[in-house]
């Protein structure tokens, strides 16, 4: 892993075409153009706001300004968090790309990683309400509009939602039948090694019941999640020793994920075991350079929020200069079906 808080991670989860907003951030104080800054049209469903600004913007240090206010819960340190990013070039304000065209957004928490390598977004968001624009520039912010070109590009991000904290309430014992689970003194699951034959049909457990909204498909949802192969126990994917929580929306994760969330509520932890069929697939089906675990898979799931899907339009927005692909493969962002690469 590379040092330095990648802001947005993943522009587009999964796919080639993947941007990421990756930022370092040095030093403070002033620059020529950045107070042209403006807001010049909200975002609305599936688009990105509108914003102006002198050509072309450099920035001799890192900059934020607050170009809408918001009107929702506080943020403070701690908090996981819902952001829409655009990315707009330097040199003539053209969009470099953006996450609302993508879905719902992605997940940040404001955590001492965050404050390390991003220390004025971590005050911007701290001081910040849902709802909240923010613009950054920095002159090693990604976006340079080609070779030679010394601008540096206005990166701006809608808090869209406050995540509620991670579950640490009693939990009951399992079901007969079901694995047995476990919590620490955070209320991080532990899930027992399998006993048995490999399970048939999906089956859920609801360990802590939530009083949040009803899950729909058509939601996007915010989860902490930890899962283990049925043959072994072995864990695959967790996104408690990430230290964030995922989002994905629930039309295009594993049957067994989809089937098993809808209709749970928010505030929910939940025992998922998934048979083969509504997983990833056989070891033949995945081939054997698949990143993805084969055979039947059992999953705790934290319930933590949920937000509309909004309808998008498919877009191939172009990368910025430094843009990378997450390094995270794709169950720690959602354990999406196979067809669509996850």
């Amino acid at each position: 892993m590379t040092k330095g808080h990648p802001l947005v991670r993943k522009i587009i989860p999964g796919g080639a075409a993947a941007l990421a907003l990756s930022l370092l951030l040095t030093g403070c104080g002033g620059g020529s153009g950045w107070d042209s800054v403006e807001l010049s049209a909200d975002p609305s469903e599936g688009t990105a706001p509108s914003v102006s600004f002198e050509t072309p913007l450099k920035v001799d240090d890192a900059q934020t300004k607050v170009l809408k206010e918001g009107d929702g819960e506080e943020i403070h340190a701690g908090d996981s968090i819902m952001l829409q990013a655009a990315l707009y070039k330097g040199s003539d304000g053209s969009s470099l790309g953006d996450t609302y065209s993508q879905g719902a957004g992605q997940v940040l928490t404001v955590n001492d990683e965050l404050k390390d390598s991003l220390p004025q977004m971590y005050d911007a968001l701290t001081k910040a309400k849902e709802g909240e624009i923010i613009a950054y520039s920095s002159p090693k912010t990604s976006g340079a509009a080609s070779e030679g070109d010394d601008s540096t590009s206005v990166e701006v991000y809608q808090v869209t939602k406050k995540i509620m904290p991670p579950l640490n309430e009693k939990m009951k014992t399992p079901s007969k039948g079901m694995p047995n689970v476990t919590q620490d003194d955070k209320g991080t699951p532990t899930i027992a090694k399998p006993s048995g034959s490999e399970p048939k049909e999906l089956k859920t457990d609801v360990l802590i019941e939530g009083d949040g909204d009803t899950v729909k498909e058509s939601d996007t949802v915010i989860a902490n999640y930890v899962g283990v192969r049925w043959a072994d126990g072995k864990s695959f994917d967790s996104s408690y020793e990430k230290g964030t929580p995922a989002s994905f929306p629930l039309n295009g994760v594993i049957a067994g994920w989809k089937e098993g969330l809808k209709g749970q509520k928010v505030g929910s932890r939940v025992e998922l075991v998934i048979p083969t069929d509504k997983a990833y697939g056989t070891a033949k089906e995945l081939g054997k350079d698949s990143q993805y675990p084969a055979g039947a898979l059992v999953f705790v799931v934290d319930i933590l929020g949920t937000t509309p899907t909004p309808k998008t339009e498919t877009a191939s927005p172009q990368a910025s200069a430094s843009a990378t692909p997450g390094a995270s493969t794709a169950p720690s962002a959602s354990p999406k079906a196979s067809a669509s690469g996850k």
